[in-house]
């Protein structure tokens, strides 16, 4: 549980750094950007309710498209009624001759009645091909035209069809029997009587398809009362099967692709319309139906139109809205584009010129054409520009004046210091002329004189020959102390043989007796440096040496000097404890340092560098390099 919950912790806080990064980055947004993002937001906003409106109004738009289409299909119907109608009335005006007592005035008046069905009163959607006269109980009483009566089954339909036809009523049942050059189509069934009223009769009317173009159609359907060319009619049986087709793709005679789809409506006998898509496997193009039931009749009938014509109105609806919402998104947000340029150009221009001030650059004015509050913006930093000009001016002579100032006083002190230093060491070489030629001398005079004390006195005398001696070791100590004294004031070697055998002699002296096994390494030409740079550089390797023999704790120190024609180099290097070279050189460390700073004081006056590299436990490296001035090589 612990561990779900640190994970789930760890998760939420992942979570939370993740938004904070965002939003940081959301702010680090420049004005116009994060500007456009908001007229952007808002537009989507503004845009997204526009285009719900305009999809709400094609939605009712198809919707009234749909409703339309229906009303011309059940009008479609309503002509199938009025013909099936007008056939039976003309039954009915023919009831005397079908019913004549005599068979050769019936087979008359049946012709008759035919020959007026096919020519007088021609039907848009189905033609006559025969009529059947039947009694009552099923016989044929007489027929005309085709196809010829076939008792059976044929009688069977017709007989139960009587149930549901009235004295005014007629039905409609599928074809009884098939032509042999036509698809039949359906049979007009409707009850005549005599004149008397006794005798009664079936009249069955044959009738086949004609797929002729559609009648006339209204404007709001297919155009300003043209022919409806652009629906396609197709009749469809209780089996599916088309009975009659208009249009070029409609196949009666077979069954339709239309059966699996409307199968539900037909089973209830409902109308309806919906957009017919093919599925996988079908190729037709998308069409609107519309279907509905043909009354008096197991028939249905379905009106079907290409989608881009029949949804012509909501496509170019959707299509205007799309456009008009598009390039009214895009001109919104380029109007918005240049609105706020106006406003952030000249923001970016006062940046830019408070970044020139920032970078140093007064001189420059602050132009920034804005009449607004961001023009008094620019017109007070270019105020705050002129007076920090003219300040950055007077702070400029200052420091002018200052730098002057100390570069004199910086002369005044490197040309005291050198005068110190000179001093320092005029005055060493006459302690080192005084000491070897007054107080050496006397110190030799004394041990002379303590050695004929000694030899007069007698050799019994044990007791004053030991103070002698003793005097006389102290005498000998101090002229070796004092000689000693000579060398490290003023080596002889320094002026009688130059500065490469000084050097050699002051390491082997001062660090083998220490135990530390040193080793010189000398390059240089014939030609002997400035006397004043060989006294510097002496002092310094000196000072560096005197460190090695009394903090360093090395066993190895090597010391290498290499003259070329325009700089000295002086490297000193040991494997002692090392130090911290920082701290060494801190200024608050100068007392305790004394020897360091004196060595960077002598090289700077040289005019040149010196560098110590050190870590504690790995040794000492001192690198000095002082240029060689021309007269001298």
């Amino acid at each position: 549980m612990n561990r779900i919950a640190t994970e789930k912790h760890s998760y939420n806080n992942i979570a939370v750094v993740n938004q904070m990064k965002k939003l940081a980055r959301f702010k680090r947004l420049g004005i116009q950007k994060r500007i456009m993002l908001y007229v952007a937001a808002g537009l989507v906003l503004m845009f997204s309710a526009f285009v719900f409106l305009g999809l709400q109004s094609i939605q009712r738009a198809t919707q009234l498209v749909y409703e339309e289409r229906l009303a011309t299909a059940y009008t479609t119907a309503g002509i199938f009624e009025r013909d099936f109608l007008h056939v039976a009335r003309d039954v009915k005006e023919a009831n005397p001759g079908l019913l004549a007592a005599d068979k050769q005035q019936r087979d008359a008046a049946t012709a008759v009645f035919l020959s007026h069905l096919v020519h007088t009163d021609p039907f848009p959607f189905f033609q006559v091909t025969g009529i059947w006269v039947l009694s009552s109980q099923g016989s044929l009483l007489v027929q005309a035209g085709t196809p010829e009566w076939n008792s059976g089954n044929s009688t069977k339909g017709i007989i139960q069809a009587k149930v549901g036809v009235g004295d005014d009523a007629f039905i409609v049942l599928p074809a009884i029997g098939k032509p042999a050059a036509a698809i039949p189509f359906g049979t007009v069934v409707t009850q005549i009587g005599s004149q008397e009223g006794a005798a009664t009769a079936l009249v069955a009317v044959h009738t086949v398809g004609v797929s002729s173009p559609l009648p006339y159609v209204p404007a709001s359907a297919g155009g300003a009362g043209t022919a409806g060319t652009e629906y396609h009619l197709e009749i469809m049986d209780a089996n599916g099967i088309t009975i009659l087709g208009v249009g070029e793709d409609e196949r009666p005679g077979e069954l339709s692709y239309h059966f699996p789809v409307i199968q539900g409506l037909m089973v209830g006998r409902k109308a309806g319309t919906f957009l017919h898509k093919p599925a996988s496997g079908e190729s037709f193009e998308p069409h609107v139906m519309a279907v509905v039931p043909l009354p008096s009749s197991p028939f249905y009938i379905m009106m079907e139109q290409s989608e881009d014509v029949a949804l012509a109105l909501p496509i170019r609806l959707r299509n205007t809205l799309v456009v008009l919402t598009s390039l009214g998104f895009i001109a919104t947000l380029i109007v918005a584009w240049v609105t706020t340029r106006h406003v952030v150009k000249p923001t970016e221009e006062l940046t830019a010129a408070a970044l020139r001030m920032a970078g140093g650059d007064l001189e420059s004015p602050v132009d920034v054409s804005a009449q607004d509050e961001v023009g008094w913006l620019a017109e007070s930093l270019d105020s705050m520009r002129q007076k920090l000009r003219s300040a950055y001016h007077d702070v400029e002579i200052a420091n002018t004046e200052l730098e002057r100032q100390v570069k004199e006083r910086t002369a005044r002190l490197e040309e005291v210091l050198g005068k110190v230093i000179s001093a320092q060491e005029e005055e060493r070489y006459r302690l080192a002329r005084e000491l070897h030629d007054e107080t050496a001398q006397t110190l030799g005079v004394l041990s002379i004189a303590v050695d004929r004390a000694r030899d007069s006195l007698q050799e019994a005398d044990v007791e004053a020959l030991g103070h002698i001696s003793e005097a006389k070791a102290i005498a000998t100590r101090l002229l070796e102390e004092t000689r000693r004294l000579i060398l490290d004031l003023r080596p002889q070697a320094l002026d009688d043989l130059g500065l490469g055998p000084a050097i050699r002699w002051y390491v082997e002296s001062h660090l083998e007796e220490r135990g530390v096994a040193a080793t010189v390494e000398i390059n240089r030409p014939a030609t002997r440096l400035p006397e004043h740079i060989e006294v510097s550089l002496f002092r310094v390797i000196q000072e560096a040496v005197n460190n090695i023999g009394k903090h360093a704790d090395a066993k190895h120190a090597h010391v290498r000097l290499a003259q070329g024609d325009s700089k000295v180099n002086v490297v000193v290097t040991d494997d002692g404890k090392g130090f911290n070279v920082e701290r060494a050189l801190d200024s608050s460390m100068h007392a305790k340092n004394v020897g360091l700073l004196g060595m960077r004081e002598r090289v700077r006056l040289l005019n040149g560098s010196m560098q110590i590299r050190s870590q504690e436990g790995k040794g000492t490296e001192v690198s000095i390099e002082i240029p060689v001035p021309e007269e001298s090589t």
